[in-house]
């Protein structure tokens, strides 16, 4: 009778070493991609560290900080296209979202005149 529980995990099914836990075979070529593709990257990472270094000399860094934001954001857009899916917006939408909140409770109350604002 066989155990249902316990036993040899790493023997697999049936006792044999055919089954179970151990290294994964990868393509040598799919891995030399991905090799040359980290150095690259490391390679890129090091030149921005020397680069902005020696920017750093010259720009303060509140600036240093926007420009690197800002070129991020730009990648970023890039990429995800954020323009190209969704709904649009509509006018009505766009001239509703800049109009300053509270401004009509303003004109309604005519609480625009200083001397209604003082109590007696």
């Amino acid at each position: 009778m066989e155990e249902k529980y316990g036993g040899d995990v790493l023997a697999g099914p049936g006792g044999g070493g055919g089954g179970g836990l151990g290294p994964v075979d990868v393509p040598s070529a799919r891995l030399t991609k991905y090799i040359v593709l980290l150095c690259f990257t490391k390679f890129l990472k090091a030149v921005g560290l020397f680069e902005s270094y020696d920017l750093l000399k010259a720009v303060h860094i509140v600036q240093f900080i926007f420009i690197l934001k800002l070129g991020t954001a730009f990648f970023m857009v890039l990429f995800q296209k954020p323009f190209s899916s969704g709904k649009t917006i509509t006018k009505h939408q766009i001239i509703g979202s800049l109009k300053i909140p509270g401004r009509k409770e303003f004109k309604d109350k005519k609480l625009n005149d200083p001397r209604k604002l003082v109590r007696n």
